[in-house]
């Protein structure tokens, strides 16, 4: 049922040009107009991470067809399909083939049109409408048959925009917190594993003294690494099967592809896990690390465990195999050819530099507190993409109506 002062209408109804480029050869150059290619447009912004480039005595004839202005919406029309965003409001861009420029009619905002295109429904309406079995793409003539449905209230289609884009202001503002404090915890491990800033003991000092170079293999009661046989899988058990892949920013990740293995087969593979355990993928991706938490699994080959000593701290160690000068160590040392290996022997003869027991548990807190802060704001993040979600939902179907004018539309 549609909304009152609402209506459906293709977009060839509400759009007053489609700027499409497809069937011409983009002539590339080394600098001059940047180039907007599918590549760039991400969903709701511009990624220019891979930057190409049209030469500038070319511009014009290669926009031949109309240069996009502010408030066009650019759309990928294949590879991917789907993402859109907004055309930058400064500079000069040349637009690539498979990417189309939308300008709206005076019936429709360019920002309602930008955020239906990025919702469930939208999306799922372009799909129906795509065509291809690799990889998916849509012809103008289809896309200009998908149907939207709006206020026709250019103020309602206004304000229902400013909203999500509150949204989006606070999504991009959490998304720089994280990334700031990510470059602050990348900046503290370097100082502070490396010992070339020392922390502040029980007592308020300083601490001092040097630092002693021990092997992995000294550090441990035992490394090794997961069965390298095919266990026994069913649905009915509790014990999951895992690998290298697992392993992820200090814990372990299950999915829906994730295994469970036979409880009777389980007792037949080693299991020398505790609470002092680091897992760390060592076949194909390298690196990835957890530390064990009472899960019940069976480890994989392409992972090994690390029991540390009671003498060291557990937390110490991980962030130690974390820090880039391990990880670089171990990536030069990799083996094979197609698939890449991380031995055991290269793995026990680390050599890692240690502080006190003490200041080692110091670092450790410090380091901790900062994943903290970046796994709730993380958390915080998810919540605010979330209730975005759930927003578009109702707004861009008029389920909840928004107040125009002093009044509920």
């Amino acid at each position: 049922m549609v909304p009152k002062g609402w209506e459906e209408k293709p977009l060839i109804k509400l759009l007053d040009k489609i700027i499409d480029y497809r069937g011409q050869s983009v002539p590339k150059a080394d600098n001059g107009i940047p180039l907007i290619t599918a590549r760039n447009v991400r969903f709701g912004y511009l990624d220019f991470s891979n930057q190409e480039y049209v030469d500038e005595g070319e511009f014009e004839n290669w926009m031949s067809r109309g240069i996009p202005d502010v408030g066009d919406i650019l759309f990928t029309t294949e590879a991917p399909l789907g993402m859109a965003c907004r055309f930058p409001e400064k500079g000069r861009y040349a637009v690539a083939q498979r990417t189309v420029t939308l300008r709206t009619s005076n019936r429709l905002h360019s920002d309602f049109l930008l955020y239906f295109l990025l919702s469930e429904h939208g999306q799922r309406l372009i799909d129906i409408r795509s065509s291809g079995s690799t990889a998916k793409g849509i012809k103008s003539a289809e896309l200009k048959k998908v149907k939207l449905l709006h206020p026709t209230c250019i103020n309602e289609q206004q304000k229902i925009a400013k909203i999500l884009s509150t949204w989006d202001k606070a999504i991009s503002t959490t998304e720089r917190l994280i990334e700031n404090s990510t470059q602050q915890k990348k900046a503290l491990m370097q100082q502070l594993l490396t010992g070339k800033k020392r922390l502040l003991d029980d007592n308020g000092e300083r601490f001092s003294g040097e630092w002693e170079n021990q092997t992995i293999e000294n550090l441990t009661s035992r490394v090794g690494d997961g069965i390298h046989s095919t266990p026994k899988y069913t649905n009915k058990s509790s014990i999951r099967f895992v690998n290298g892949n697992n392993l992820n920013n200090g814990s372990i990740v299950f999915s829906d592809s994730t295994k469970f293995v036979d409880e009777e087969d389980a007792k037949n593979h080693h299991r020398n896990l505790s609470d002092r355990t680091i897992l760390m993928s060592i076949n194909g991706t390298i690196g990835n690390l957890a530390i064990y938490k009472d899960e019940d699994i069976v480890l994989g080959k392409s992972a090994c465990y690390i029991n540390v000593k009671e003498e060291v701290d557990v937390l110490f160690i991980f962030y130690k195999l974390a820090s880039s000068e391990v990880q670089s160590h171990f990536i030069s040392r990799l083996t094979g050819s197609t698939i890449k290996n991380l031995s055991l022997t290269t793995i026990k003869s680390m050599q890692l530099a240690l502080p006190s027991l003490k200041e080692q548990q110091k670092i450790a807190a410090v380091l901790t507190n900062a994943d903290k802060e970046i796994e709730a704001l993380e958390q915080q993040l998810a919540h605010l993409q979330q209730e975005k979600k759930a927003l578009m939902q109702v707004l861009l179907t008029g389920k909840k109506r928004v107040v125009v004018d002093g009044e509920v539309a």
